[in-house]
């Protein structure tokens, strides 16, 4: 499909069509027990124009060919994330629609949301070491189809200049649960770009500060919750590796 130069800008109505668009796509491309509610979105959307100095700076940024930024059905993907204070960028969800895959847009979409980042941190003055992500590898079990899945985004992260933490499986609520539902944690890969810090810099004290402060600042978790214990037990030595390596091989079913 030949489309035209593809543009990327921030979404400021949550009324507007290419935002409704960016729900639906938003509820394709990430399972249910991996999404927040997209209200919470939309509300951060519409507070976005009164946002200050202080708390999460968040951005829902869309992609979509020059000249039909108009067009629900042109959009071609979402990035949605936060700069969080004291801590560095948060990329919560990306999502590239089928027929604009293998185009660049999930590398786009990454290099537009580094550059927001850098852009809050310089306004607010904090430094910005870091940004990171979450995603969810497949069961040892799963289909062969989810496997390669699987490894294209790794690939995509591999571009984007992240890096995988491998040695934590980084437990996370089910927000597919029901309040009084016991449903198990989502396991997630997490995976870090450097930025204000060298790669060098995250060594395994300095990995486990960051995924202590992902638990804290987003999932509001501490020593001695369940989910904060579990990922980073005494006997964790996380290390950076390529982002692609996290898609080679899967697990052995046992």
């Amino acid at each position: 499909m030949q489309v035209k130069r593809i543009v990327v800008w921030e979404a400021f109505d949550a009324a507007d069509p290419m935002t409704k668009a960016a729900a639906d796509l938003y509820e394709k491309t990430l399972a249910p027990d991996e999404r927040i509610p997209w209200i919470w979105i939309e509300k951060s959307v519409e507070s976005r124009t009164k946002t200050k100095p202080g708390g999460w700076t968040k951005h829902l940024l869309l992609a979509a060919p020059d000249g039909r930024t108009d067009d629900p059905a042109a959009l071609a993907g979402y990035v949605y994330g936060a700069l969080v204070p004291n801590f560095g960028g948060y990329l919560c969800y990306i999502g590239v629609a089928d027929w604009a895959r293998r185009m660049g847009i999930g590398t786009r979409l990454f290099d537009q949301f580094f550059r927001q980042m850098a852009v809050d941190a310089g306004e607010t003055g904090e430094p910005l070491p870091f940004v990171i992500w979450e995603s969810h590898r497949p069961p040892p079990d799963a289909p062969a189809a989810e496997w390669e899945l699987w490894a294209a985004r790794t690939k995509l992260f591999d571009r984007a200049g992240g890096l995988w933490v491998d040695g934590v499986d980084f437990l996370s609520p089910n927000f597919a649960a029901d309040d009084d539902e016991a449903a198990s944690p989502v396991p997630l890969q997490l995976f870090v770009k450097p930025v204000g810090e060298p790669a060098g810099a995250f060594d395994a004290d300095r990995l486990k500060q960051v995924v202590a402060g992902l638990h804290h600042e987003v999932y509001r978790n501490g020593p001695g919750d369940a989910l904060y214990d579990l990922t980073l037990p005494p006997d964790c030595q996380p290390r950076l590796r390529p982002a692609k390596v996290a898609g080679l091989a899967k697990p052995q079913v046992v």
